[in-house]
């Protein structure tokens, strides 16, 4: 039986004043990562008043998110998550990936990154796929795969175990941090983009040894991989779309920062160099869930567009690289070069989609 874990409610005496944390924060004075956990928790016992705390959230947002404040509320939230039966999965040695944007670019592309997780599991790379229904953009990872068929109220040891069974999993987000439900009335009354919405990403219960994390602003591309770099993953990539995307695209430059073995290395990437065809914006374009749906299916049947399957190539090639499925060169362009032709490959097979129909019916 799972049970929820118990709150704490100690609050130090460094942060208990929310007026002097505040005024620190409009002095453009980043937190530190136990002043960030301290305001988490205190958001999660509701012990901040919501206009004080309205403030402190636009204050963030003015200042810029730092590391230390995303790492501090992550650590938080990690600890309330409910993650009693992963004691297996969390001490394993086998690469496990995740592929979650922070969402928020406006673009409505369909989902991408939804498309790269079936892409890579197809390619024999472990993956839990962490994810929730649309907040910013019309149809979200957990709206599109329970169109598809996905039981999103499935089991959750049953959940877990499908990563070992079908070789991917979907981790519905508020089932495994039931704590965010305090902080649900603050968001629904802001009703604007906060720190909140950058959390996500980070907040993977399962711990995966390797992470691609697309972000909406160019600013927290190394922001992210800092934080993935402190929070002990062996390989991630953060990135950020030219074309103000939170995914590679296909009509300019991706920054990427590469986190392995503990470095931090800054990159452009070029979907043209590695042999992919230029394509606009309004070529990724989604719609409603059922529309996505159905892009979805025909993308990882290895049919879609060729915009629509060579952004998810590009990205998928990312993941992969992660996911330690191409051995190393040396040389990180030769390496995604690589993996483009294995995601490539398992596009064409349609064994993506049948991923996606294994764990539908695994999970039912």
């Amino acid at each position: 039986m799972i049970t929820t874990p118990t709150i704490s409610t100690k609050v130090s005496t460094q942060a208990a004043n929310w007026t002097d944390l505040l005024q620190h924060l409009l002095d453009k004075q980043s937190l530190s990562s136990a002043q960030a956990s301290d305001l988490m928790n205190g958001w999660l016992t509701e012990s901040i008043p919501p206009v004080l705390s309205g403030a402190i959230l636009a204050a963030i947002g003015m200042k810029g998110v730092s590391d230390q404040e995303l790492l501090g509320m992550v650590q938080v939230l990690q600890a309330q998550s409910v993650r009693a039966t992963l004691r297996s999965r969390l001490i394993s040695t086998s690469p496990l990936v995740d592929t979650c944007g922070t969402g928020g670019d406006g673009a409505s592309t369909f989902n991408i990154s939804t498309a790269v997780a079936f892409t890579v599991a197809a390619a024999g790379v472990n993956v839990a796929k962490h994810g929730n229904r649309s907040a910013s953009s019309k149809t979200g990872s957990a709206d599109v795969l329970e169109a598809l068929g996905l039981n999103l109220k499935a089991n959750l040891n049953k959940t877990q175990e499908a990563v070992d069974a079908v070789g991917i999993t979907f981790l519905f987000a508020p089932d495994w941090h039931p704590a965010l439900s305090a902080i649900a009335p603050l968001r629904k009354t802001l009703k604007v983009r906060t720190i909140f919405n950058l959390l996500g990403p980070l907040l993977n219960p399962m711990h995966p040894t390797g992470q691609v994390i697309g972000v909406n602003n160019l600013a927290l591309v190394e922001t992210f991989a800092q934080v993935l770099q402190q929070q002990g993953v062996r390989r991630a990539i953060a990135l950020h779309g030219r074309e103000k995307l939170d995914e590679a695209g296909l009509g300019d430059k991706t920054d990427i920062a590469i986190v392995c073995d503990g470095q931090i290395n800054l990159l452009e990437l070029d979907p043209t160099a590695l042999g992919l065809s230029p394509a606009p914006l309004d070529a990724l374009r989604g719609g409603t869930i059922q529309e996505n749906a159905e892009i979805l299916k025909a993308v990882l049947t290895g049919k879609g567009t060729q915009a629509q399957r060579d952004v998810v190539v590009l990205n998928a090639a990312l993941a992969l690289y992660v996911g330690e499925a191409v051995p190393e060169t040396g040389e990180y362009a030769d390496t995604f070069a690589n993996a483009i032709g294995l995601a490539r490959d398992v596009l064409q097979s349609g064994a993506a989609w049948r991923k996606l129909e294994q764990l539908a019916q695994f999970l039912q």
